[in-house]
């Protein structure tokens, strides 16, 4: 059963009160030193993996010089000051349940390493369905990413939006081309899942990614965090639509991510507080 509303809401409202009274603001970006700054430039624009067939695979105007993997940051890199929420005193709220947080698009320079980051200050692991095109790359994410325990999900070479019209051929050509990016980047690593960009895996792609030993790896809480409608969005759709069981598809890549950045600080922090372990989920 899900948290009820009230509940979710309530913490929601009490997490962003009490960053915005650490930080100025509960939607802010905050620099590496604690100091606020501008926001990163946008690495691309358009939407993603909103289940339209929309996307915003292209990180136009992105060099993907920042931070290495490490998470640290170099000069240009900004970083949510995750460490200056203060959660306020809760009842025991325990629902003995796992959640699955996923993230599309990647990896990229800078959100993939913040992201690790938080995930692993939460003793947290993650789905990242990673392009092929990315992967070649940062390789290094890629390994950081296996390096965490994190999973890797196949989600093509190319993001292509149309691939339910393309060719068995191709479809199969998108699949084995990232999962042999993969493997150079970590030999022996393999995703162990597969995502098909803008939709849940169509009749037409479901039976090579089966061929493949992929299992499909499909959503029931879309933020769309694509559309940038702000950390307080994003962490309070995220919430309202968590249950047990729930697959939460965020991004990395594909575009500007600070918005989502910041709002997994608070949901992290929420998804601690009532109780849900963020696990991988098993594969079929």
């Amino acid at each position: 059963m899900k948290v009820s509303a009230p509940v979710v809401v309530g913490l929601v409202v009490g997490l962003f009160a009490y960053g915005m009274a650490n930080n100025g603001s509960g939607d802010e970006t905050i620099s590496t030193s604690g100091n606020p700054a501008s926001s990163p430039s946008p690495d691309g624009d358009g939407s993603a993996d909103t289940g339209t067939g929309r996307s915003g695979d292209d990180d136009a105007g992105s060099s993907d010089s920042g931070s290495s993997g490490s998470g640290g940051g170099t000069a240009g890199d900004y970083f949510p000051d995750t460490g200056g929420i203060a959660i306020p005193d809760l009842p025991p709220i325990s629902v003995d349940a796992a959640v699955t947080l996923t993230f599309d698009d990647g990896p990229h320079a800078t959100y993939t390493p913040q992201i690790l980051d938080m995930l692993a200050a939460h003793d947290a692991h993650a789905v990242f369905c990673v392009v092929g095109e990315k992967v070649r790359e940062r390789p290094d994410l890629v390994r950081r990413i296996v390096d965490e325990g994190h999973a890797l999900c196949n989600h093509t070479y190319s993001h292509d939006h149309e691939l339910s019209t393309r060719s068995a051929t191709r479809i199969s050509e998108e699949i084995s081309d990232t999962a042999e990016a993969i493997d150079d980047a970590v030999p022996g690593a393999g995703a162990r899942f597969f995502r098909q960009p803008g939709t849940h895996v169509s009749p037409e792609v479901a039976p090579i990614v089966e061929e493949h030993g992929l299992t499909a790896l499909d959503w029931t809480v879309d933020p769309k965090d694509w559309d940038r409608p702000g950390a307080a969005g994003i962490a309070k759709r995220v919430i309202e639509g968590v249950e047990p069981g729930a697959v939460v598809l965020l991004h990395d890549g594909g575009g500007d991510r600070s918005e989502t950045v910041r709002a997994l600080a608070y949901i992290l922090a929420i998804l601690d507080a009532v109780g849900y372990d963020t696990v991988v989920p098993p594969t079929s």
